[in-house]
């Protein structure tokens, strides 16, 4: 008889471990991801074992720290029970490997065991694998004691749980894996759009809000002309109001950039907490992205903090060239035609405006006789005058495609050949000069008839080599030229007679088959010490 009990009890030990061995095979089987694996673990052990609580802990594989991630419990009663096993009971679990069984007097403080039975019992089942920890199992019960063939069961339970976490974990990383491709192909759809620059921030803000679970996220952009980040866009305007965290989001913004690194910080005043990466390409500060969540509970996960990095990733190129957009519509939309600026923007080139060597022909038009003009007319009508002879001579610069360099009072300065590189450069800006005389006869008839006699026009143009890019400071720049080429044309200009073209031989050189042009030799120009001979052009050949 006693054999045929121990038998029996030794019978009921094996299928309990094998249940157990079972469950947790199952769950690896069925689980859907971390979370279920997770539940699954817990509710198991809770059923097997009887106990009133039971609480799951797994390691962060970063930060070490153990992470609470379910809380089974038979009876809702025992809810403050749960909350009483606090992480002293975990650590004091992670000592070592091997089950520990307390009474709640051996490890609570007596505030939390005042509270308890005093026939609650606990048990800890640390779980490691090649000797390197996992996490741990905190159980709690009502009496009876935890016997040693339930301890025996809490070793195998263990030796299969390892494998467990281990798949949650991998379950885990596919998942934050496959979040962070969606995150890269959602912003490469983004960036691909080509939105207007404002609208393309705010997109990208409410998807990061989304994606990485802020509260309000934000893009700052660094000032070059004023040396400082600037707030560029937020989603949410009523956290700004308040100056603590406006200056809280400064400070982690500027810590990012010096770090060069993403930054994730927990304020207290304001509570906050805020994470921001630094948009840096090419060696170039662009700005930083953002965000916050004003709940210090909801702190970001190093999982929310890669995906914040994988947004920038796909962000930065495209803010840098929106940027450089800018700086090109800025400076270049009053020099050239709007569907050649059009062109440009397409394939933004952000080396048009560094400074680069061109050979290229510049044309200047000057009014003779408009001094004489201003002593005689009243400045409004000077000034109505000069807009109209500007606005015509500009129409026909643009009509070829050429880019208005500036004026300089009433004279006008055109390039050909550049941004956009143009073969006829040369024969553009003749023709240009004649079409230009041919518009300012008009413009003379039309003032002419209302009593104003107006100044006559003069045309050089030269062909060569020139530095051309932008030039000026950070109140104001210019995209121009430098180069004895430009002098040369200016000074052509000066002795242009009232209705002439006249061109440099460089010029000539490129045209002579496609005009007709007269010779004019022994002109002396300051600078140049030889005689030059220009060409006055009369036609270009059909």
């Amino acid at each position: 008889m006693i054999k045929e009990a121990e038998l029996k009890t030794q019978l009921t030990q094996c299928q309990k471990a094998l249940d157990i061995v079972m469950a947790i095979d199952h769950i690896r089987d069925v689980a859907s991801g971390p979370t279920a694996i997770f539940s699954g673990l817990a509710h198991t052990l809770c059923n097997q074992f009887q106990v009133d609580v039971c609480l799951l802990y797994v390691m962060d594989r970063e930060t070490k720290a153990l992470e609470l991630k379910v809380v089974q419990e038979r009876d809702p009663a025992w809810r403050d029970v749960a909350a009483s096993l606090s992480e002293t009971c975990v650590h004091e679990a992670m000592q070592d490997s091997g089950v520990k069984l307390w009474s709640a007097a051996d490890i609570l403080p007596p505030a939390v065991t005042s509270r308890l039975p005093e026939t609650f019992r606990m048990a800890a089942i640390p779980v490691f694998m090649d000797e390197k920890p996992l996490g741990a199992v905190l159980m709690g019960r009502n009496a009876p004691v935890f016997a040693d063939d339930e301890v025996e069961l809490m070793h195998i339970a263990e030796s299969q749980m390892d494998s467990a976490i281990v798949q949650a974990y991998t379950y885990h990383d596919l998942a934050q894996r496959n979040k962070e491709l969606e995150t890269i192909y959602r912003f490469d759809q983004i960036r691909d759009q080509y939105l207007p620059f404002d609208e393309m921030l705010d997109i990208v803000l409410q998807e990061l809000c989304r994606v990485v679970e802020a509260e309000m996220g934000f893009v700052m952009l660094y000032d070059k002309t004023g040396k400082q980040l600037e707030m560029r866009a937020v989603t949410h305007d009523d956290l700004l109001q308040k100056v603590a965290y406006y200056e809280a989001m400064t400070q982690v913004a500027h810590t990012a950039i010096q770090r060069a690194q993403l930054t994730c910080v927990d304020s207290e005043t304001p509570p906050c907490t805020i994470m921001a990466v630094p948009l840096i390409l090419r060696n170039e500060i662009i700005g930083v992205f953002g965000a916050v969540n004003r709940d210090l509970q909801r702190r970001f996960t190093r999982d929310q903090q890669r995906l914040l990095k994988a947004i920038v990733s796909q962000m930065d190129t495209a803010i840098f060239e929106s940027l450089e957009q800018r700086r090109l519509r800025r400076v270049l939309s009053r020099s050239v035609d709007p569907h050649v600026l059009d062109r440009l923007l397409e394939k933004p080139d952000v080396d048009i405006l560094r400074g680069e060597r061109v050979f290229l022909t510049v044309l200047y038009g000057d009014l003779r006789g408009s001094t004489q003009m201003a002593l005689q007319l009243k400045p409004e009508t000077l000034v109505d005058f000069v807009n109209d002879y500007l606005g015509r001579m500009t129409r026909v610069i643009h009509a070829y495609q050429g880019t208005l360099d500036k004026y300089v009072g009433d004279e006008v300065m055109a390039l050909f050949g550049a941004p956009l590189p143009q073969p006829d450069h040369a024969l553009r800006a003749v023709r240009v000069g004649l079409e230009m005389q041919v518009a300012h006869q008009r413009l003379m008839a039309d003032w002419s008839a209302r009593g104003i006699q107006p100044a006559a026009l003069g045309i050089g143009i030269a062909t060569g080599e020139v530095i051309i890019g932008e030039f000026g400071c950070e109140l104001r720049t210019d995209y121009t030229v430098i180069g004895n080429t430009a002098n040369l044309g200016a000074r052509i200009c000066s002795v242009a007679k009232p209705g002439e073209v006249l061109i440099s031989q460089e010029t000539y050189d490129l045209v002579k088959d496609a005009v007709e042009a007269i010779p004019i030799q022994g002109m002396h120009f300051k600078g140049i010490d030889h005689e030059v001979t220009v060409y006055a052009v009369t036609r270009v050949l059909d």
